[in-house]
């Protein structure tokens, strides 16, 4: 699977349909080693199935071979070299196929090239890929120069990868149409990347592996693949990557001994301190190398071979796999002496005691260090540190009690096979820790469980009032510094409905969707189906009535299968009932209202009450209002926090409720609490409910006024449901009297009424959004259709919105 690129494999899409329809063209790739090349070669390989694909690759060993490359790029069309002039073949064969190529014409030896792809591509559309271009033999070429700047016309997709730092001249390289050069994945790409080639890779792990890798995807494999089963699962040492990791070979290791195999010793000696310090500072580094040995001519060789780039301060690898080359071949012994070395230079103390970690085996005063430095430390770091210790203890009681302490941290981390481990390790070495050892075990299988209860009394869901907008960032700001992976789901869930309190609805979206991801990593599919469910919901917000069923029933299965969170289904209902609103399905969205305020176990909101009123009044079920209303006004804020929205939504509701100017002041007032709390979104939802009261009050004119402001903050917002219910108001409110009366004889209401059967609107949607009664509906109906000269409801598509009225 190729992630990213998304720019480079549209070139390759449009090269390859451009050859298609008989013309072709070239595209080059280039960049750094492993930065992606070959993939995009070999995903432009793949999707030419219904042509014919010529493939050669460069390699350094055959680099001064004349026609080394050409001859193994045509080698597929050798068969076809005998539909050629009799001169031309036997130039080809001079050159290529063991002739004598002292005689051959380098002119005839191109155009033979030509002729004979020519040929080929007339059969079939020809798609030629060729890496590695910077490793090809100087005459191959000049010949595929020569041909690629004539083969335009031809169905030919030329697709060359070459590297950037050695790249050819540049008289002799292709004449490219695209030439693109690979900056690397981004690290949305890079960590997608990991998630499905490295699954075993714990989050936080991984956000090192790509902030090493620097985009870099052969660096990206590579390296995580270096990092042993431990490493991978969370105990690593935080100020150096490496740590831990066998000799092992990498794909660089051939390239980075042709390139730097000649540097003394002491040069790589002080590239090898480079490596075993994760921080980019130069001293420490080179007050260690200074230590080893190293002088300043080790560090100007280091650069001007182009292994490190050094300036004022910081020194770091050109490419991110010389790192891991050079930390990899050293020996275990160079590896002491160089942690050693920097345990001693001027760096931070905790950094001190890791290279101190790294530089011994059994020590219990480093074990004593580390079990300090876990005590200050978040908890995955700390349960790495207690991990690390219990290694150094040679005591079988004292390194129980730090695999004990390195349990406790990783269950507060989230990774719980973690923390099973260590459990293990230490009941082992300790069996009176067995009470210890359960209370663990209970943790780990209750954060495990499918039918878990504890989310369901943790979580702040949107069945809930919002909480405090700043409390909730606090909240996830201290479980990212403490490292509490497990409790951080819920701390971004409870900040995604702070955040739709506040009318930020991309923001909690995008909240909810990191939280997901979290959720996904650490197994924790509770959680999971409660962001899903508030995703759904998202999503009927911003209209995507699809992906908002796909995600309800998605977290309800959920639910019914393994007993998941109560509060799923209530969110999924709600969900369902905004689904109706923004399309004006107001009975629908009241059985979903009326069922959810009714459930036993359900917190009730003033949000849930105000659309539950909302949509009571507009089916015309007034009563079903009152019991919701009586809650909303009785609420004491001396009891519980009151959104600020709250007195918008009362005034809101006290509109619904009354009639004439009374309703009219309410409307009002509540537009001037949300616009002076900064609730956009529910003062659009207020306009649009004014404009609607004044169009039935026969005052089109303002209600244009309202609804039009209403469409353009949903139109910012994105919601597009509601969108549609606006702009459904402000067509029926664009009909005149007049213009109906002289076109057609309909009332004005018969023509609101035909306008919206005409778009297919069935009798009871059309007496939700217009406030009749279905009766009433079918009677408008049944005297508008002779007047239109129709007989029955499918005949008004025919004529046109403005035949029809």
């Amino acid at each position: 699977m190729l992630f990213g690129y998304i720019p480079e494999r549209a070139a390759i899409d449009d090269l390859l349909r451009r050859t298609r329809q008989g013309s072709g063209g070239v595209v080059e790739f280039t960049g750094e080693l492993g930065v992606g090349k070959s993939a995009l070669l070999n995903d432009a390989a793949e999707k030419a199935v219904d042509m014919q694909v010529l493939r050669a690759e460069g390699w350094q060993s055959e680099a001064h071979y004349p026609y080394a490359l050409l001859g193994l790029l045509l080698s597929p069309l050798v068969r076809q070299v005998t539909e050629l002039p009799q001169e031309q073949a036997a130039q080809l064969h001079a050159v290529l196929w063991g002739g004598e190529r002292d005689t051959a014409d380098p002119l005839w030896v191109c155009d033979a090239v030509l002729a004979l792809l020519g040929t080929a591509a007339r059969k079939r559309p020809l798609v030629c890929v060729v890496d590695d271009l910077h490793w090809a033999d100087r005459e191959s070429v000049e010949v595929l120069s020569f041909v690629m700047r004539r083969a335009g016309t031809e169905p030919i997709a030329w697709f060359l990868g070459e590297r950037e730092e050695a790249c050819i001249d540049t008289a002799r390289t292709s004449p490219a149409d695209t030439r693109m050069t690979l900056r690397g994945l981004d690290d949305r790409a890079a960590t997608g990347m990991l998630k499905t080639h490295v699954p075993d890779l714990v989050p936080s792990v991984r956000q090192r592996v790509v902030a090493e890798a620097r985009g870099n995807p052969a660096a990206l494999r590579d390296i995580s693949r270096a990092l042993t089963t431990a490493q991978r699962a969370g105990s690593i040492n935080p100020f150096t990557l490496y740590d831990g990791t066998p000799s092992s070979g990498t794909t660089a290791q051939a390239e980075f001994h042709e390139r730097f195999g000649g540097l003394s010793e002491g040069t790589l000696l002080l590239a090898l301190a480079v490596s075993a310090c994760d921080a980019d500072d130069l001293r420490p580094v080179w007050a260690a190398a200074y230590e080893l040995g190293c002088r300043d001519e080790d560090l100007d060789h280091a650069e001007r071979s182009g292994l490190l780039e050094v300036s004022a301060s910081t020194a770091r690898f050109t490419h991110p796999l010389w790192r891991l080359v050079t930390y990899c071949n050293a020996t275990a012994v160079q590896r002491q002496a160089v942690h050693a070395a920097l345990a001693e230079s001027d760096t931070l103390h905790a950094a001190r005691i890791w290279h101190e970690a790294a530089a011994s085996y059994e020590n219990d005063a480093v074990a004593t260090a580390l079990a300090e430095v876990a005590r200050h430390t978040p908890h995955g770091q700390a349960y790495a540190a207690f991990d690390r210790a219990a290694g150094h203890a040679t005591d079988r009681g004292q390194r129980a009690r730090y695999c004990m302490a390195a349990a406790d941290s990783a269950v507060e981390a989230g990774l719980f096979d973690e923390a099973a481990r260590l459990a293990d390790a230490a009941v082992a070495d300790c069996p009176a820790l067995r009470l210890r050892v359960a209370k663990v075990r209970t943790t780990i299988d209750g954060e495990r469980a499918t039918a878990e209860a504890g989310p369901a009394s943790r979580a702040v869901t949107l069945l809930d009032e919002p909480p405090r907008l700043r409390e909730a960032e606090d909240h996830v700001t201290h479980c990212r510094d403490s490292g509490a992976g497990r409790r951080l789901p819920y701390a971004l869930l409870a900040l995604g409905n702070a955040l739709l309190g506040e009318d930020e609805y991309v923001r909690a979206r995008e909240t909810f969707r990191e939280g997901l991801e979290l959720c996904e990593d650490l197994g924790q599919s509770n959680c999971a189906a409660l962001l899903q469910s508030h995703l759904a919901w998202c999503a009927a917000f911003e209209g995507d009535e699809a992906r908002s069923l796909a995600l309800a029933q998605e977290c309800q299965a959920h639910v019914e299968q393994h007993q998941g969170p109560t509060a799923v289904p209530g969110v999924v209902l709600w969900t369902h009932a905004r689904t109706s609103m923004g399309r004006a399905r107001y009975r629908g969205a009241l059985a979903h209202l009326t069922a959810l305020w009714g459930s036993e176990g359900t917190p009730h909101s003033a949000r849930m009450a105000a659309d539950l009123v909302e949509s009571a009044v507009r089916s015309a079920r007034s009563g079903l209002a009152e019991g919701p209303f009586t809650w909303m006004t009785g609420l004491d804020s001396g009891q519980m926090a009151m959104p600020s929205s709250y007195d918008g939504l009362v005034a809101r509701c006290h509109a619904l409720l009354a009639e004439g100017e009374e309703a009219r002041r309410w409307y009002e007032e509540a537009a001037v609490l949300f616009e002076k709390h900064g609730h956009r979104f529910e003062w659009a939802r207020c306009e649009l409910l004014y404009g609607e009261w004044l169009r039935r009050s026969r005052r089109r004119r303002e209600a244009r006024e309202h609804l039009y402001a209403a469409e353009a903050v949903f139109t910012e917002f994105g919601a597009h449901g509601w969108l549609w219910r606006v702009r459904s108001e402000l067509a029926v409110c664009a009909a005149k009297r007049e213009a109906v009366s002289s076109r057609s004889g309909l009332t004005e209401q018969e023509a609101n009424v035909v306008r919206l059967a005409a778009r297919g609107r069935t009798n009871p949607q059309i007496a939700e959004e217009l406030f009749l009664s279905p009766r009433t509906v079918a009677n408008h109906l049944y005297r508008a259709f002779p007047k239109l000269g129709v007989t029955s409801r499918d005949q008004l598509s025919a004529l046109g919105l403005d035949d029809a009225c």
